[in-house]
């Protein structure tokens, strides 16, 4: 189940560049590594800050319109088969299920659709749920009087994204609220200008780095509905019964399978990850310019607070079934074997405690070209590389080992041989992204000698391989459009100003992506949709606009 934390922070980082809140750059497609935005230089190539002079400062601000909906549709084959096989149980002497039986089938998110309430934000104090998606930013710069060199500092966030539901969403399995930041609050950077035709520059970059998750948990796998069947009520519910010398482990007690059984809460930060951005631009002839920069890798290693209750039904059901005189049997055997279960006083007393949680964010590589065709028209375009790869790999450690976790890794082991990395303390999780090379372009008319007016379009692929799907990340392949404009002040200050528009359809048939809709009952993975067909799609608009001083 804490799987799903992956997934979210995997959808945060896919919005990478969209929220740094440069209109100069989201109007040209964000291909700008020739042709690098004022002081945001510091991100997308610290060398175009030696085209700044004197004392230079911005301030921008970002506003987002972003919409993010599930389709969750039918069963598919094998879901519908599971419910056909087993609601005989719970059926009367017509066929037809019994008010119990209706109770006990009962899906709140069959054939619904669900949609996210609105933006969360993730910074030092907890999470925060927001009124809308936007906020100010700013920087600065300084080139002293016929130096060479430019110094500058910036307060931009790489990556930011969050949103919460209502309490009765069915999408809320997804997450009820989740936010994630990596914001970066202070970024000393320096530029040189090697010659007329060639500038380097480094940025080293201070972040603060966030995460949070409130998650409620369910999971229609198919030992909940055989727990339901006839075969536990006669032979571990009734002293009488065949296998009469396990009957002591009591099952009596039936839980649905969409039953809710857990809320997973918590949140962790690091005031203080480390990365750098380096440059250079090289220009051999006037009308043409190439740009080359590097994004560092970072390693986030963040320690927060967790919340882990059982749900108080399905506590009564688990301590039910280690309330026998058999279970401490079971556990001393699964231990000979090097599996430790929980004892029923731990599973009574599981609760909240300290986790830690440690990543990398991947290393950017950015080559771009930028041609004066004419003395109106500019042509920009940029070819990127990220190395989502090393990305893949997700640890959560608890500060104990948990109850529901310790079951988790029993399972795991018997269905995967460990496959999916579950401990008693925590998951050690293998996204298996893949790298993903990425293309964007641009152009700008200049209209007068005041007025410039962009176009753009990105290309944005999803580091989701085709053949393991994630329904967890519903923003995927996409495609993004952009237009704006700048304008030019006779005392040199400009007003830069953007919209662009971003959108992402995905379609997960039944039983097709291991995360959200799986239904290989050896996977111990979080499918809260087993079975059903789900239709994913993220819409946003962003606007965005800075004004650029001299002081």
């Amino acid at each position: 189940m804490i799987l799903v934390c992956t997934a979210q922070s995997v959808y945060a980082s896919f919005t990478d560049n969209l929220t740094i809140g440069n209109p100069k750059a989201l109007s040209l497609g964000h291909a700008v590594t020739a042709d690098p935005p004022s002081i945001d230089s510091v991100h997308y190539n610290p060398a175009g800050l030696t085209r700044l002079k004197g004392r230079q400062l911005h301030l921008k601000f970002v506003y987002g319109i972003f919409s993010t909906e599930y389709e969750l549709g039918d069963y598919g084959e094998f879901q519908q088969g599971l419910i056909d096989e087993y609601s005989q149980y719970w059926s009367d002497e017509d066929g037809n299920l019994t008010p119990e039986g209706e109770a006990y089938f009962y899906d709140e998110a069959l054939n619904t659709k669900s949609e996210v309430e609105g933006p969360t934000v993730m910074l030092p104090g907890g999470m925060v749920d927001l009124p809308f998606a936007g906020g100010f930013m700013g920087g600065a710069s300084y080139t002293p009087p016929g130096s060479r060199y430019t110094f500058a500092t910036n307060v931009y966030a790489p990556m930011m994204n969050g949103v919460h539901r209502d309490d009765d969403d069915p999408g809320r399995f997804f997450q009820q609220r989740g936010a994630f930041t990596l914001l970066t609050y202070f970024s000393p950077s320096v530029a040189f200008e090697v010659s007329d035709e060639f500038q380097i520059g480094l940025s080293i970059n201070f972040n603060y780095s966030g995460m949070g998750i409130d998650l409620p948990a369910r999971e229609p796998h198919l030992a909940l509905f055989f727990y339901g069947s006839d075969f536990i009520s006669e032979n571990f519910c009734n002293p009488e019964g065949p296998l009469e010398g396990i009957t002591d482990i009591d099952l009596c007690n039936t839980v649905s399978p969409y039953t809710v059984y857990t809320d997973l809460r918590f949140e962790v930060d690091q005031n203080l990850v480390l990365g750098y951005n380096v440059g250079m631009l090289w220009s051999p002839e006037p009308w043409i310019t190439f740009g080359l920069s590097y994004n560092s890798n970072i390693n986030v290693d963040m320690d927060g607070d967790y919340e882990f209750p059982i749900r108080p039904y399905f506590k009564e059901v688990l301590l039910s079934a280690m309330g026998g005189d058999d279970w401490p049997l079971v556990v001393a055997a699964a231990g000979a074997l090097g599996y430790e279960l929980p004892t029923a006083e731990e599973t009574a007393n599981q609760g909240s405690g300290k986790i830690n949680v440690t990543y990398e964010i991947p290393q950017h590589w950015n080559f771009g070209m930028s041609l004066q065709i004419t003395p109106k028209w500019k042509y920009n375009v940029d070819v990127r590389w990220t190395e989502w790869s090393a990305f893949s790999k997700l640890n959560f450690k608890f500060d104990r080992d948990i109850p529901l976790m310790q079951l988790g890794e029993l399972a795991d082991q018997l269905g995967t041989g460990g496959k999916n990395g579950v401990y008693g303390d925590g998951v050690e999780y293998q996204l298996n992204l893949q790298d993903v090379t990425y293309w964007g372009m641009g152009t700008e008319y200049q209209y007068n000698k005041n007025l410039a007016l962009r176009m753009g379009f990105e290309k944005r692929p999803s580091a989701v391989p085709d053949d393991e799907p994630n329904a967890f990340i519903p923003i995927n392949d996409g495609n993004l459009y952009s237009v704006g404009f700048g304008y030019r002040f006779d005392d040199d200050d400009n007003l830069d100003v953007a919209i662009g528009y971003f959108a992402s359809e995905t379609h997960y048939p039944p039983c097709s992506a291991k995360l959200g809709n799986g239904c290989n009952p050896n996977d111990v993975v979080f499918a809260p949709y087993q079975g059903q067909d789900i239709k994913s799609k993220v819409e946003f608009i962003l606007f965005e606009i800075m004004y650029s001083k001299h002081f």
